[in-house]
């Protein structure tokens, strides 16, 4: 039965992001995706996030100056374009789709933002986040949890982790928020903060 749905989840996937828009508001088939999709070739379909959720999403990191931003599954490169541009700081883009990852680079290229962004065709169960500051991803479910306990222990404290839609159990955010985008759909923003080591 899970596999079912995750599969229905991956079609249904690619269908809205052919089409640009956004997921619909039921999304109980995401939510209750397989686990096996973390050991799939690609942890989440390429659904791009809309500008004003990018723009919100930003905000909600509360970036400053030094600040280094690690996109995950950063399909045509938005999140770190609109991260350099906006603010200034480093942005590191990390794809493994090779076409995205060439039309990301032209993106990058265009915006003339080269020297602030990169794109890395990386599987991003093999990034060491230890240089970011700034973590945003829009992945399954089951990616979010598998990769919460790595970013807990690799991000500095005070670092900040920014999902749209997608939680991650019982690590319960710092913020929280319900936006509607302008095709009229619901969307959800959660931000984290890497605490200080007990004991200290």
């Amino acid at each position: 039965m899970t596999s079912t749905i995750s599969g229905l989840t991956v079609g249904l996937a690619i269908l809205v992001g052919a089409l640009g828009l956004g997921w619909p508001e039921n999304r109980d088939a995401m939510l209750h995706a397989d686990d096996n999709d973390w050991d799939s070739a690609h942890v989440a379909p390429f659904v791009p996030t809309p500008p004003e959720v990018v723009s919100r999403m930003l905000e909600l990191a509360e970036i400053k100056q030094g600040d280094v931003l690690y996109d995950l599954g950063s399909g045509d490169g938005r999140i770190v374009v609109a991260a350099a541009k906006k603010f200034g700081i480093r942005a590191v883009g990390f794809e493994i789709d090779p076409g995205l990852v060439k039309d990301s680079r032209q993106f990058v290229k265009q915006a003339g933002l080269e020297e602030l962004v990169e794109i890395r065709e990386q599987d991003i169960r093999t990034v060491d986040f230890s240089p970011a500051s700034v973590v945003t991803m829009y992945l399954y479910p089951a990616a979010n949890l598998r990769l919460r306990p790595v970013l807990m222990r690799e991000l500095k404290p005070g670092s900040r982790v920014i999902s749209h839609d997608f939680g991650m159990g019982s690590w319960k955010p710092d913020h929280m928020e319900r936006l509607r985008d302008t095709a009229g759909f619901s969307r959800t923003i959660y931000r984290w903060r890497i605490a200080e080591p007990s004991g200290r």
